[in-house]
């Protein structure tokens, strides 16, 4: 038989949901793959642990108590149960974490522009760099005086 331990069949093994020759099949091949063994061991922890779970008793008047309270809020203002639905969020927390992205998102925005915003937006021309309009003109002389005459 091939290994099962990945197999639903396994698991219904261990619920006891399995018929006569087939569980028997299922049992020998657990006694044989440690794997399969393992599974069915940890499934029975899980199944033994659910059986010694004991449920709390509910209080004998706690519909009671939970239906008045359902009528005392149905009976506030609309705009109370707002209120109290937006300054009092179930999840405090929950308010926060959009606000704590948008403010990261702005401190990155605004490392981001202040390392990438040239402190002087005009480039200027420095001197140097001036170019002159002869020496321009005499190196277009030179350049056609030295151009072979078959090419003009």
């Amino acid at each position: 038989m091939d290994c099962i331990h990945k197999n639903d069949v396994l698991l219904a093994y261990c619920a006891g949901r399995l018929g006569g020759t087939h569980a028997a099949e299922i049992a020998g091949h657990v006694a044989e793959c440690a794997d399969c063994r393992r599974t069915v061991e940890a499934q029975g922890e899980v199944w033994r642990a659910l059986d010694r779970f004991t449920t709390p008793e509910v209080a004998a008047d706690f519909d009671a108590r939970l239906y008045a309270r359902i009528a005392q809020e149905e009976s506030e203002p609309f705009w109370r149960r707002w209120a109290r639905r937006i300054f009092q969020p179930a999840v405090p927390v929950a308010m926060w974490k959009p606000a704590v992205s948008v403010a990261a998102a702005a401190a990155v925005l605004a490392i981001g522009l202040a390392v990438r915003t040239p402190s002087d937006p005009v480039p200027q021309v420095r001197a140097e760099h001036a170019v002159d309009i002869e020496t321009v003109a005499n190196a277009l002389d030179d350049l056609e005086m030295l151009t072979p005459s078959s090419a003009m």
